[in-house]
């Protein structure tokens, strides 16, 4: 019951056609007030059990504990989704859409319904359910001390914190498998924005020789820690290598921002933009101001990898700024090995978890 719930419910509130095909510089949401009376409005709605599983320390335990990899192969804590019943789910999704931005909304139920599509091809039980996606409330909600909002599962992290020494959009993971699909009657590419952000991007650089990143790439590379041992299943999963290290040599960056003429400056900003944009206004409109200010792009680098079309594996194109980084790769699909999938991530390299972990 509870699977036709979910499907259904999504796909009526996502209407015909692809969710994330809208223009992401609109932006709405992440104004502290309506996140609190969502959040207490769904506590109401909890029973004490529920209750603890929601409720949980802000650590920097708890707040790394976040994975782009299925529930079986890197286990959640938090209040799982598919355990709510129709009111506590509402109640939930109430909490997401004040939270969110109406593209990171969309991003949430696009990311769920691939992992729904992709469920009857589980063939070995690693997770893969649009059910199994977790709300963790970090620390206590409040309108002065810092707390956090947490919600993701597989191919999706956004890691929200309030009243933080610095605004708290991110680590923001997010990934799709299939990259498109018809699902139920309807066609789905929950990574539109971001992918045809990334290749316009990535195609315009690639005649400036120092746009080439240097290496390959199989993944995001600021991403969560994995272990991979042959014939096992990876170990691992979870953000334990923050604080991250960052490139310094401006050779291993890519070109930078004023290097580019007015059009490929607009398409950097397009790009970060359909990142930037998933959390709500109110989080992240203070990040991009600063990712954008004239003394951040005079030291902001473009790079890629691969194919500037992203169609091909390995294909990688980055955005890297004093404050900025942002990642866009193509993988092999997991599900169909003749297919390929995309994972993405935005980290801000001073306001990682709004600063709090750092203190």
């Amino acid at each position: 019951m509870q699977i036709t719930f979910t499907r259904t419910v999504l796909l009526t509130l996502l209407g015909a056609g692809t969710a994330n095909a809208a223009p992401c510089e609109r932006t709405n949401g992440g104004q502290i007030e309506p996140v609190l009376a969502a959040v207490a409005t769904l506590q109401e709605t909890l029973t004490a059990p529920q209750r603890a599983l929601l409720e949980r320390p802000l650590t920097a335990t708890s707040a790394t504990q976040w994975s782009n990899l299925p529930l079986a192969l890197v286990p959640r804590a938090g209040l799982r989704l598919g355990d709510l019943d129709s009111k506590q789910n509402a109640a939930a999704r109430d909490v997401f859409a004040a939270a969110l931005s109406a593209c990171g909304l969309a991003l949430l139920d696009e990311v769920r319904i691939a992992d729904d599509y992709l469920l009857p091809l589980d063939r070995n039980s690693i997770g893969w359910d649009g059910r199994n996606y977790y709300l963790s409330v970090l620390g206590a909600p409040s309108e002065s001390s810092p707390w956090m909002l947490q919600l993701g599962g597989h191919h999706l992290a956004y890691n929200l914190v309030f009243n933080g020494t610095q605004p708290g959009a991110t680590p923001l993971f997010f990934g799709t498998e299939p990259i498109r699909f018809e699902y139920q009657g309807r066609s789905h590419e929950p990574m539109n924005a971001q992918s045809n952000a990334m290749r316009a991007l990535a195609t315009a650089i690639a005649a400036h020789a120092r746009a080439r990143l240097p290496g390959t790439y199989t993944d995001v590379v600021k991403g969560v820690q994995v272990t991979f041992v042959p014939g096992q299943r990876p170990t691992g999963g979870t953000d334990t290598g923050f604080p991250h290290s960052y490139p310094t040599d401006a050779g291993e960056r890519g070109v930078p921002y004023p290097a580019l003429d007015e059009q490929q400056q607009a398409l950097v900003r397009t790009a970060l933009r359909s990142y930037a944009s998933l959390p709500g206004a109110a989080i992240s409109q203070p990040l991009v101001e600063a990712y954008e200010s004239p003394a951040a792009l005079r030291e902001t680098f473009v790079g890629y990898s691969g194919a500037p079309s992203l169609d091909a594996r390995g294909s990688y194109v980055r955005i890297d700024g004093p404050r900025l980084w942002m990642e866009f790769v193509v993988q092999p699909a997991v599900a169909d090995r003749t297919q390929n999938h995309y994972h993405a991530l935005w980290r801000d390299k001073q306001a990682d978890y709004g600063g709090e972990l750092s203190r």
